[in-house]
């Protein structure tokens, strides 16, 4: 798989949030890369994965049983679609809540898209999305470290 890593406008939304947040702007890319291939205009189903109804919209895939409550900070589907930075920071925002939660770890990735459930399915379904992840975000790693060279 190759990554491209001068996708990012300007300013680098990926490289804000992750410093905001605490939290490696390349993992940031790896979830976008994973959930719609860098692709703002991403709107993906949840019914396939076991959520209905739901979408998912944007870079980030933010989920739309989130839209009740980004209301109040003025955020809908339209803007997580047409603003990538707001995307970009809404996403990071749901994942520092699963690193808050988890910790530290491949689990609270796997959160980011399966939840928190403790049911067995999802348990699965975090470790799968985790191990995809981890991938990606390795060869993104690869890819820099061959351009620094």
């Amino acid at each position: 798989m190759l990554f491209n890593l001068a996708y990012a406008a300007e300013p680098d939304c990926f490289e804000l949030a992750g410093r905001d947040a605490k939290i490696d702007p390349d993992l940031l890319r790896a979830i976008a890369w994973h959930e719609s291939g860098l692709s703002n205009a991403a709107i993906g189903d949840n019914a396939l994965a076991g959520f209905s109804p739901g979408f998912g919209f944007g870079l980030m895939q933010v989920d739309s049983q989130h839209l009740k409550f980004l209301a109040q900070y003025g955020i809908d589907k339209e803007s997580l679609n047409s603003d990538i930075c707001t995307n970009i920071y809404v996403g990071t925002y749901f994942l520092a809540i699963a690193f808050n939660r988890l910790g530290d770890s491949w689990e609270a990735v796997g959160a980011y898209n399966a939840g928190f459930s403790k049911r067995p399915i999802q348990e699965k379904r975090r470790k799968d999305y985790a191990r995809r992840i981890k991938l990606s975000y390795s060869n993104i790693k690869l890819a820099e470290s061959r351009r620094v060279r």
